[in-house]
């Protein structure tokens, strides 16, 4: 593809969305409501997404893009959940998603893209630390003290810990395959070649 059909596509692209904008702010004006207030945090989002943009097209040797670029777009759909939820308090264990979930997902998509095994599993490992710390956060400042102050989410919670153990429960039935089995069974095969 030559310099003047990417310029092409990314000027038609520009114009789509200032389009969409212009639209939404005069329905918003019609209708009488404050879209402005939801929209911001497109202004980190947007930017995200350009990172992955520019790692499809830059081929694997841009796959490091992803680390970035997860990291703002992450930043930005946590900001566009509390702008439109109102619930801010939920900083004290949300951050958890930005790191180390959001760098974990970008370290997995690096590995994925750049096809590099290592990555791919450190990423999962990041991922799978930072969810626990958004579970055990979340717990701890919404069914301790009540943070957000909201019935739904003194709710959510415990139900979330219901889901946790039923999953532990399961995975030590074997009704859903462990990792340490799956790792035990690559550790078994290395042993025989030997």
């Amino acid at each position: 593809m030559d310099n003047r059909t990417k310029q092409y596509r990314l000027n038609s692209l520009i114009g789509a969305g200032l389009i969409g904008l212009g639209i939404l702010f005069l329905l918003g004006e019609i209708f009488d409501f404050r879209l402005g207030f939801y929209l911001w945090p497109f202004f980190i989002i947007v930017p995200g997404l350009a990172f992955f943009y520019f790692m499809v097209h830059g081929g694997k040797n841009a796959a490091a893009l992803a680390i970035p670029g997860s990291i703002i777009t992450t930043t930005g759909l946590l900001l566009l959940y509390q702008s439109i939820t109102n619930h801010w308090e939920s900083w004290a264990y949300a951050w958890a998603l930005i790191f180390p979930t959001s760098v974990g997902i970008g370290l997995y998509i690096f590995g994925l893209w750049g096809e590099n095994d290592s990555l791919r599993r450190t990423g999962q490992g990041f991922i799978r630390v930072g969810l626990i710390l958004l579970v055990l956060g979340g717990l701890f400042f919404e069914m301790i003290f009540h943070l957000s102050g909201s019935r739904s989410n003194r709710v959510v919670w415990p139900v979330v810990l219901i889901i946790a153990g039923i999953y532990m429960v399961a995975e030590q039935l074997g009704l859903i395959p462990s990792r340490k089995s799956s790792d035990s069974s690559g550790t078994m095969q290395i042993e025989e070649e030997e």
